[in-house]
């Protein structure tokens, strides 16, 4: 599906789900190398900024717009959206629905964007950053989701409920993996593109590539903050986990140490092989060997009892 949003001398292409004959259209408008249009119509592996004579072609994934929403059945997903910037014309391609450039286009056909530039010389590179710039800012509510998922996961830890946060912490350990995986790489690909935007645009472009820059940085920090948090809580979780199966042990190993003389002075008087057996053959003998459990018993806790064992 293609769409095409004009604002002065700027166009906006926009494709869903390239086709064959779309992207055959595209590369015969704007002269496009057979190698870009290739990579068009698949999803790329990885991030990626060329500079070409005439436009700069650029690869980023993202994680989707409900990354952080509260269906946690369904697996999280990467998005992809391939840029050719030139200048005057932006033409972005991507392999399924994506929230941000569909409230983007609302934003660019009310011209409320671009008109924040007060002179009419402007050009594509202004419409890929405010894009770009809206892409990083809707990124920031699914960290608040991370945020207060770490503040339940707290709660939990500290309320007696180590194991049941186990998978919690598991689910949630995905969910940064999945969006650390998808952002990893920008900060090369924004710092390579930085250089290619001076080169194509001129050098005043370089404050808008900082700025872009400046957001990524900020949504990086908090993710590494808030997987700073993670780490600190899975450790402690481990902790608590591992002090509640310590204290398990040693309570299965005193109570062995207490049986254990029962178990053995049972074993001998149950031995009926002699007559002779001492005891056992006497009147009353069931109940003396009771009487002798009973004595052995209450030594031994006095003893686990004076070590402190329990």
């Amino acid at each position: 599906m293609l769409r095409q949003i004009k604002y002065k001398n700027i166009t906006w292409i926009d494709v869903e789900s390239p086709a064959r004959d779309e992207v055959d259209e595209l590369v015969q408008q704007y002269d496009i190398p057979v190698l870009v249009s290739h990579e068009l119509r698949i999803p790329s592996s990885r991030p990626k900024v060329d500079l070409y004579d005439d436009f700069i072609y650029l690869v980023l994934h993202f994680p989707v717009s409900n990354f952080f929403g509260n269906n946690h059945e369904h697996r999280r997903e990467i998005f992809e959206v391939d840029f050719i910037l030139g200048k005057d014309f932006l033409i972005t391609t991507h392999y399924q629905p994506v929230q941000q450039l569909n409230e983007f286009a609302e934003v660019f056909e009310s011209n409320s964007s671009l008109s924040k530039k007060r002179n009419n010389d402007i050009h594509a590179g202004f419409l890929f950053y405010y894009m770009l710039e809206q892409i990083y800012q809707s990124l920031e509510p699914g960290l608040e989701y991370l945020n207060d998922n770490l503040k339940r996961i707290e709660d939990k830890i500290f309320s007696g409920h180590e194991s049941e946060t186990v998978s919690i912490l598991a689910k949630l350990n995905r969910d940064f993996l999945d969006f650390k995986w998808a952002l990893k790489a920008h900060r090369g690909i924004l710092t390579s593109l930085d250089l290619a935007g001076r080169d194509f645009f001129g050098d005043k472009f370089g404050y808008y590539t900082h700025a872009i820059i400046g957001q990524y940085e900020k949504v990086w920090s908090m993710l590494e903050n808030q997987r700073e948090t993670f780490n600190e809580l899975r450790s402690t979780n481990e902790s608590l986990l591992s002090i509640k199966t310590n204290q398990t042990m040693k309570v299965l190993t005193v109570l062995t140490f207490v049986f254990l003389p029962l178990t053995l002075i049972g074993t001998i008087f149950g031995m009926s092989g002699d007559a002779n057996m001492p005891i056992i053959k006497a009147p009353g003998g069931f109940f003396i060997v009771l009487i002798i459990m009973a004595i052995v018993v209450t030594i031994t806790a006095i003893f686990v009892k004076y070590k402190k064992w329990l």
